[in-house]
């Protein structure tokens, strides 16, 4: 069961609704806005750095290692520990001193709070018996309303990791496959500003997520123990990349 309050979940139940939520985490239609942003591979290209299917295949493996270093520390502390999320906050802010990753981790995080506000704050309809409880669905209700509102009055900058780790946490997605769950997105939106971008077409786009699935796995193990103490920058080059977004003449991404 899920909680102690409240009728008994059945195991069965469970697995399947948690798995149809991050199947809705994970699909397209879900408006977290990450599909706006190229992760500084807009600018890579522009450079001269990523121009074929292996440049961007070790730009996306570069780009994994430095998500799964730098953020996913906060996604797992943030999942432990639902009160510290303001502190959080405001040190992953401090922690990306990149004012273009900065400015698009706040965008995509308030996004993604938004859109998790109206999606999973309650159920409409009629609810049966044998699904959660109702203390898990007031709390639930009751943090997401606090974030937004937090947001809304700029109490919060609502940085993506962070929000990620706390909107998972409330609807209870186990934190392994959280992790997973952020690391696909982050290469899925990759992949898909590389076909936009036009370094690799789209059939090809997917034979290259096909083929980082297990190294995205490996990270997401490697990383579940690691707190925000443990955050550090692993691709410095990629970060350089991102920082001169602005000084494109064209652009087609936010970042």
């Amino acid at each position: 069961m899920l909680s102690s309050i409240g009728p008994p979940v059945p195991p069965v139940y469970v697995s399947t609704c948690r798995e149809q939520v991050v199947w809705q985490l994970i699909d397209s239609a879900f408006p977290s806005g990450g599909f706006a942003h190229s992760g500084g591979l807009e600018a890579a290209r522009r450079w001269g750095s990523v121009s074929d299917l292996h440049h961007l295949h070790e730009f996306l493996r570069h780009t994994l290692v430095q998500t799964g270093r730098l953020s996913l520390p906060f996604v797992c502390e943030s999942y432990g520990d639902l009160d510290r999320f303001s502190s959080l906050d405001s040190q992953f802010d401090s922690f990306l001193s990149n004012h273009v990753a900065n400015r698009a981790s706040r965008a995509q995080g308030r996004a993604f709070l938004a859109a998790a506000n109206v999606a999973f704050q309650f159920r409409r309809g009629h609810v049966e018996s044998a699904d959660l409880d109702s203390h898990t669905e007031t709390r639930r209700s009751w943090w997401l309303t606090e974030l937004r509102e937090s947001m809304s009055r700029q109490q919060i900058a609502a940085h993506l990791p962070v929000v990620f780790g706390a909107v998972t946490r409330l609807l209870d997605v186990p934190l392994r496959t959280g992790l997973r769950v952020f690391l696909y997105t982050t290469t899925r939106d990759l992949i898909s500003a590389a076909v936009r971008l036009n370094i690799v077409g789209a059939l090809e786009a997917q034979a290259v997520q096909f083929e980082l699935a297990e190294f995205m796995d490996t990270i997401a193990g490697c990383c579940e123990p690691h707190r925000a103490c443990d955050a550090v920058q692993t691709a410095s080059l990629i970060d350089m990349f991102q920082g001169t977004h602005d000084r494109l003449y064209t652009r087609l991404f936010q970042s």
